[in-house]
């Protein structure tokens, strides 16, 4: 007795050393992968300044409110100025920014938000390795699928961009776990703990609300049949109830705050602007743009979308994917299959593209005529959620609707998703789940050919080494494609801070204002901004933006005295060539007096790929600022 303790005991022991181990090597392996974040940590954020400045800023504001202010964290009264701004509008991402605290507390927020950012890379990877070697037994599967998911290219670019709530990818393995358990078991403990980690999941992205509930619902379908033996059963619709109420408690309380204050906010996009967030289906196999030798050849061939239009698969995962559906009729592995190509198709969006452009199909002027119609009474009249199809419309020509736009216009709260590219993340992670059964065929065909064990071991390692060698070099981005930015103050957020008084800030031009790193630089001022950053915006804002895109006009101006504004930062450079005439404008106007211009200092580093994308001239830009004060 004592003896088969001991072997229980030692074998335990073996189990936990093997995860811990496994958990090392995605620590290293997630230092290297996004080098340099680990060596800048509490002065420099990865990317480009965009979101990355706004949840830079989230992390600050969480730990502000609760701990210095003692007030809910769930407005912000000093960004858009003076209305205030519910935060429950925007991803607040509060299965993060929670975890956080603590070292935002010891640490400060550049500190919190790198880790922030890090830590779902180790914890993605070993979170997909636990799924796979559930799925199949193999360990050197699990890695490699923990490898490919964690390091994917959709991944590497979501760092950069600064979208924290879409980094946090280790709920969506851990769901599917206990999803799968909770199929094959009677016990409640499983159903409790997917309820969980759905919830975690939702709370960090509403976008990851949607995706994980669909997939999840497909996965049930096709993995649990015959449906008969596993859904209806008394136990397991009971596992299911209890999977609702935990999401119910955990997910409810947020999500009526932002059904509430969704009612009240103002939509700004169209339907073209929404369908240009689409995916191309080039975009699953066009070679990683992220990559340190070849990704700038590929970036002035096809430049891709840096916030949103990375999406390659690998070809490596995609060839295993393969090699595990070949003449396979196993529930699970169609589940994943179902799962790739469904959410594929979904990442199109609302039309189809090629590259970067909407497809059209010449017809005759008369059939044109008829859909565009019918598409108007669709989108108009029928939709749950009215939008104007009609521009989109183009003369002689017709447009090739896709499923996702009968989703935008039928489901609740499918409108408020923009960015229909993001689904190619259940895409992605399918693949990986596959890889890994590849990998386990592969392995079988070898065994069957070993002559011995160990030489079964032998090769069956090398084969693990050389498929993560091959996705390690197809998905590498090091140093990081996306440069850095740094994340001190400006002189002129040190200059505010030195004046006296309460009041409010206004910065123009509107579209450097209305970014994360505007936004941000309130934390080192400590004045309110008449402006901010977000998805959706204040209804009394937004009625008054044609006013404020209207300045230096007068009644522009008189609005921001209206709003407590004492001053007005101008940034020259950002207005190019239009400068010269605005400068003589604000000149002459007997309501502005010019009080000091201050020189920005440069902010962005490192890039290798950014600068070929249309449109990225903004980030490059060291401003000079003309302040001037609202007579």
């Amino acid at each position: 007795m004592w003896a088969a303790f001991r072997a229980k005991q030692s074998n335990h022991c073996n189990g936990i050393g093997s995860y811990l181990t496994v958990l090392g090597l995605f620590v290293v392996l997630s230092a290297i992968m996004t080098y340099p974040l680990v060596m800048g940590l509490g002065s420099r954020i990865l990317g480009f300044p965009a979101d990355n400045f706004e949840y830079l800023y989230k992390t600050w504001w969480f730990k502000h409110a609760v701990l210095d202010l003692n007030v809910s964290p769930f407005f912000d009264p000093s960004i858009f100025y003076p209305f205030g701004y519910n935060t429950a509008l925007t991803e607040l991402t509060l299965s993060n920014i929670v975890p956080a605290l603590p070292l935002t507390v010891l640490f400060g927020e550049v500190v919190a938000y790198n880790l922030a950012m890090w830590l779902p890379f180790v914890l993605s990877g070993f979170a997909m390795y636990l799924l796979v070697l559930r799925l199949t037994g193999s360990k050197i599967a699990g890695f490699v699928s923990g490898i490919i998911f964690a390091f994917c290219p959709f991944r590497m670019l979501h760092l950069g961009a600064g979208h924290l709530p879409l980094i946090a990818t280790q709920w969506l393995p851990l769901f599917f776990l206990y999803l799968d358990r909770m199929i094959e078991s009677q016990r409640s403990r499983d159903a409790l703990m997917a309820g969980l980690f759905y919830a975690l999941g939702a709370l960090s992205a509403w976008y990851f609300a949607y995706m994980f509930a669909m997939a999840g619902i497909l996965y049930v379908l096709v993995r649990a049949r015959p449906w008969r033996e596993y859904l209806f059963q008394r136990g397991f619709l009971r596992r299911v109830l209890l999977f609702v109420l935990v999401c119910f408690v955990l997910v409810g309380p947020f999500l009526l705050q932002f059904t509430r204050a969704f009612q009240g906010s103002s939509r700004t996009w169209s339907l073209h602007y929404v369908d240009q967030l689409s995916a191309s289906p080039l975009d699953f196999f066009y070679p990683n743009v992220l990559h340190p030798l070849w990704g700038q050849w590929l970036m002035e061939r096809y430049p891709q979308n840096l916030s949103e239009g990375v999406l390659y698969l690998g070809l490596t995962p995609l060839m295993l994917s393969a090699i595990a559906l070949w003449r396979q009729k196993d529930r699970t592995r169609k589940a994943f299959g179902y799962l790739v190509l469904i959410f594929g198709v979904l990442a199109l969006g609302t039309t189809l593209h090629w590259k970067d452009s909407r497809v059209y199909v010449s017809v005759p002027a008369w059939l044109e005529h008829i859909f565009a119609l019918g598409m108007g009474f669709l989108t108009r009249r029928l939709a749950l959620f009215p939008i104007s199809s009609w521009s989109l419309r183009v003369e002689g020509a017709v447009y090739i609707p896709l499923p996702t736009l009968l989703l935008y216009l039928y489901l609740p709260f499918y409108s408020g998703m923009r960015v229909w590219a993001r689904f190619g993340l259940i895409t992605m992670f399918g693949i990986a789940v596959l890889a890994g059964f590849g990998v386990q065929r592969l392995r079988h065909w070898i065994g069957r050919r070993a002559i011995s064990a160990g030489g079964l071991a032998a090769r069956g390692g090398l084969l693990g080494l050389v498929v993560i060698l091959l996705v390690l070099l197809e998905f590498a981005a090091l140093p990081y494609a996306l440069g850095s930015s740094s994340a001190q103050a400006r002189p002129v957020d040190l200059w505010l801070a030195e004046q006296e008084g309460d009041f409010a800030v206004m910065e123009y031009p509107l579209i450097k204002a209305m970014s994360g790193r505007s936004y941000y630089y309130m934390r080192y001022h400590g004045k309110r901004i008449s402006f901010g950053q977000s998805t959706y915006f204040p209804r009394p804002f937004s009625d008054k933006r044609p006013v404020l895109e209207s300045f230096p006009s007068e009644a522009s101006i008189a609005l921001l005295k209206t709003w407590g504004v004492r001053y007005i930062l101008v940034g020259s450079r950002h207005y190019g060539v239009d400068w010269p005439q605005l400068a003589s404008e604000l000149e002459s106007s007997s309501h502005l007096r010019h009080v000091v211009t201050l020189d920005d200092q440069p902010r962005y580093q490192g890039d290798r790929v950014l600068h070929l994308q249309p449109g990225a001239e903004r980030a490059f830009i060291v401003d000079r600022v003309f302040v001037y004060e609202v007579l």
